[in-house]
C-alpha cells in the first residue's frame, strides 16, 4: 500500500512539474498587460512587484525542476517535496497579489485584479486532469484568496460613480471563479469517463483475446492456446529427459457421417459432450485443446512409460466410448488416439505431427486404436505434393480401371467383371491399390477417386455395350466415404440415374467392415437406397466380419464373395471346406449368387465345383486385364486357363 502511493506520489510529482513547465508562458502573457495598467496609473510600485514575484516565481519553479520534461529522470523524494513546495507557494503569491491588487480600491487595480486572478484560475482549472493532489493544491488558497477580495468589494464605502465598476468587477471575478470550479469539476468528470471507458476497453480487449485462445464450441483452449501451454509443459527446455511427458492426438472416428445424417447440431452437441468428458472425467491431463474439426489433443505431463501411456489413452477411450444420447437417437462414440513421447529438442508442432502421424495409423489399424509414436516402425506421412501427383495421376488417366473375370464354371464363360483400380506409371511401371490406396486415403481424396473410377469403368461399360460385348455385371468396389454420407449416396445415385441403361448390369461391391468403422445405420439406409435405384449389391470377404449373419438379415444382398481365406485352404483343412459348403449351400437358400474369390489351383476349382459353386474368380484364369486384354478376352467368348 506505501509503496503504491509512493509511486502515486512521484508519478504527480513529474505530472506536476511538466504542467508548471507547460503553462509559463500563458502566465507570464498577463504581465505586460498588468504592468501597462499600472504604468499607465501612475502605479509604478504595484508594478514593480509585479515584475519582482513574475521573476522569483518563475525562477524557484524552473530551479525546482519545472524545466524538465515529463521523460526526463526520476524526480528522488528530496525533489518531489521541492517541487512541491514550490508550487504551492508561486501559486499562493499569484493569487495573493491579484488579492492586493483587489484591494487596493481602485478601478484600475480592480481590473488588473481580474485579469490577474483570471489567468491563476485559468492555470488552475487546466492542470489538474490527471493530477489530483496537485488540484486541490491549488484550489483551497483560491478559494480564500477570491472570497476576501470579494468580500473587501462589499464591504468599503463606494463615492457614486465608483460602486458600478466595483460591483461589476466583483461579480466578473466571482462568475468567473464560479466557472473555474466547474470546469474543473467537469474535467474531473470528464477524466472518470475517459477512465470508465479505457477500463471497460481493456476488459474488453482481456475478454477478446481470451476468446481468441479458447475454442467458441466447447470453450476449451484452441490450437494457438495449445501451442504456448502445452510447450511449457512438454518442450520447456528440462534436461531430465525422466521428466518429459507425452502429446495424445484424439479423432472422433465417424463424426463427419454423423454431421452428414442428422445435421450439425448433432455434431456439436457430440463436440461439447467429448469436450465434457475429457475436462471433467479425465484426471491427470495437463492441458486439453480441441485443435479443428474432431481433433482433440492432451498434453501430460511426465514421467511415463509405455505402459503408463497405453492405460491412460484406454481410459480416455473408455470415458468416450458411452453412447451419447440425442433428439431420441443413440448416438456411438468411438475414437483414435495418436500418442507422441516428448523428446529433447523437439517443438510441439514436431509432437503434433508425429501424434498425428500415429493416430493415422491407430484409425486405419485393426489391432488397436491407441499407437504410440515410433519413428523406426511409422513411415513417413503423405503431403500435399503427393496429393496433388495423385489427382494429376487420375486427371491424366495414369489411374485407371482394369478388369479381372468372373467365369462361370460350368461353361468357362466370363459373366462378370470386377474393376480394379491400377497405377500406369509413365516409366511403365504398375502400382496395385495396396501401394497408393492409403495415400488417397491419407490426403482426403476418397471422394474424388471414387467418382474417377466410376466414371472410367461406365465409359468403359458403355464402349462394351456398343460392341455387344458387355457381360452380365461389372462390379465396382464402393468406399465407406462414399455410402456413410448423404452428400456421397445421392451424388452416386445421380450418376446411375444418368446411366440407365447400363443400370442393370451395375454391381457395387461393400466390404463388411464399413458396418463397423462409420455410421452403420446411414451405410444400411445408402444400401437399401441404392437397390431401389436398380443397381444389385454384393457383399465382399463374406464370413470374415463379426456380424456376417446379422447382415444378411438386415439388408438384402445380389452376391455373397466368399473370401481369399477360405478358398486357399480349400482341401487342406476340413473345417474350412466344411465352412465353405455350408456357406454355399446358404447362398442357393437365400437365391443368392456366391462368387468364390481367389482361386489358383484346379485342385481349388474342382472342390468348389462339387461343392455346387458356379461362378469364381482369380489368377487361375486370369488376373485383373487392361481394357483392351479384356476386349480380346470377350471377343473370344470363354475364358482359358492362365498360362
Amino acid at each position: 500500500m506505501l509503496d503504491r502511493l509512493k509511486e502515486r506520489f512521484i508519478l504527480e510529482t513529474q505530472l506536476t512539474a511538466h504542467i508548471v513547465r507547460r503553462d509559463r508562458l500563458s502566465r507570464m502573457s498577463v504581465i505586460p498587460v498588468v504592468s501597462a495598467i499600472l504604468a499607465y496609473c501612475e502605479d509604478y510600485k504595484s508594478a514593480a512587484i509585479v515584475a519582482i514575484m513574475v521573476v522569483v516565481s518563475e525562477t524557484a519553479a524552473y530551479l525546482a525542476g519545472a524545466g524538465v520534461g515529463i521523460d526526463g529522470p526520476r524526480p528522488s523524494p528530496r525533489r518531489c517535496a521541492i517541487v512541491w513546495a514550490v508550487a504551492v507557494s508561486t501559486t499562493s503569491i499569484y493569487m495573493t497579489a491579484g488579492a492586493l491588487f483587489g484591494v487596493s480600491g481602485t478601478t484600475a487595480t480592480l481590473i488588473c485584479a481580474f485579469i490577474w486572478m483570471f489567468g491563476a484560475l485559468v492555470h488552475v482549472s487546466n492542470s489538474f486532469v490527471a493530477v489530483p493532489i496537485y488540484n486541490w493544491s491549488m484550489l483551497l488558497p483560491s478559494y480564500v484568496i477570491v472570497a476576501v477580495i470579494i468580500s473587501d468589494l462589499f464591504s468599503r464605502s463606494f463615492t457614486p460613480s465608483e460602486p458600478i465598476d466595483a460591483i461589476a468587477v466583483a461579480g466578473l471575478l466571482l462568475v468567473y471563479f464560479a466557472n473555474s470550479v466547474q470546469t474543473t469539476q467537469n474535467h474531473k468528470d470528464s477524466l472518470s469517463a475517459y477512465e470508465n471507458m479505457r477500463e471497460l476497453a481493456n476488459r474488453r480487449l482481456v475478454e477478446l483475446e481470451d476468446l481468441s485462445l479458447r475454442d467458441t464450441l466447447t470453450g476449451l483452449p484452441n490450437r494457438r492456446a495449445f501451442d504456448d501451454l502445452a510447450g511449457e509443459i512438454l518442450c520447456s527446455g528440462r534436461n531430465d529427459k525422466a521428466a518429459l511427458g507425452a502429446l495424445l492426438l484424439i479423432n472422433i472416428n465417424g463424426f463427419k457421417p454423423i454431421n452428414d445424417s442428422y445435421g450439425h447440431a448433432a455434431g456439436d452437441a457430440l463436440l461439447k459432450e467429448i469436450a465434457r468428458r475429457l475436462s471433467s472425467d479425465i484426471i491427470g491431463a495437463d492441458v486439453i485443446a480441441r485443435l479443428g474439426g474432431d481433433e482433440f489433443a492432451i498434453a501430460w505431463p511426465g514421467p511415463l512409460n509405455t505402459s503408463e501411456l497405453h492405460r491412460i489413452a484406454e481410459s480416455i477411450l473408455d470415458h468416450l466410448h458411452q453412447p451419447m444420447r440425442y433428439s431420441h437417437r443413440k448416438l456411438e462414440i468411438t475414437a483414435s488416439i495418436g500418442i507422441a513421447p516428448a523428446h529433447m529438442g523437439a517443438s510441439v508442432g514436431q509432437l503434433l505431427n508425429e501424434a498425428d502421424q500415429a493416430m493415422y495409423h491407430a484409425k486405419n489399424g485393426l489391432e488397436s486404436r491407441v499407437v504410440i509414436y515410433d519413428r523406426r516402425s511409422i513411415p513417413k506421412r503423405s503431403n500435399l505434393n503427393d496429393r496433388a501427383r495423385l489427382l494429376a495421376a487420375m486427371q491424366q488417366g495414369e489411374i485407371c480401371p482394369f478388369y479381372q473375370p468372373q467365369v462361370d464354371i460350368a461353361t468357362n464363360r466370363i459373366v462378370g467383371l470386377e474393376a480394379l483400380a491400377r497405377w500406369v506409371q509413365p516409366n511403365g511401371e504398375m502400382r496395385t491399390p495396396g501401394s497408393f490406396i492409403p495415400a488417397i486415403n491419407e490426403v482426403n481424396l476418397q471422394a474424388e477417386f471414387q467418382d474417377h473410377i466410376l466414371h472410367a469403368v461406365l465409359k468403359d461399360m458403355t464402349a462394351l455395350q456398343k460392341m455387344q460385348l458387355l457381360p452380365d455385371q461389372v462390379s465396382i468396389n464402393l468406399s465407406e466415404v462414399t455410402l456413410a454420407t448423404t452428400t456421397g449416396r445421392d451424388a452416386l445415385i445421380e450418376v446411375v440415374a444418368q446411366h440407365p441403361n447400363l443400370r442393370g448390369h451395375l454391381m457395387f461391391e461393400v466390404t463388411e467392415d464399413i458396418f463397423i468403422a462409420r455410421a452403420g445405420q446411414t451405410i444400411k439406409d445408402s444400401i437399401s437406397m441404392l437397390r431401389l435405384a436398380g443397381v444389385r449389391i454384393s457383399l465382399d470377404d463374406f464370413g470374415t466380419g463379426f456380424a456376417t449373419f446379422q447382415h444378411l438379415q438386415e439388408l438384402e444382398f445380389d452376391e455373397l464373395k466368399l473370401d481369399t481365406g477360405f478358398v486357399s485352404k480349400l482341401g487342406t483343412d476340413r473345417a474350412t471346406d466344411v465352412l465353405v459348403k455350408s456357406f454355399l449351400d446358404m447362398g442357393r437358400g437365400l437365391d443368392v449368387c456366391i462368387v468364390a474369390e481367389g482361386v489358383e489351383t484346379k485342385a481349388q476349382l474342382d472342390l468348389l465345383r462339387d461343392m455346387g459353386c458356379e461362378t469364381v474368380q482369380g489368377y487361375f484364369f486370369s488376373p485383373a486385364q487392361s481394357y483392351d486384354n479384356i476386349c480380346a478376352m470377350l471377343q473370344s467368348g470363354a475364358a482359358t486357363v492362365a498360362a
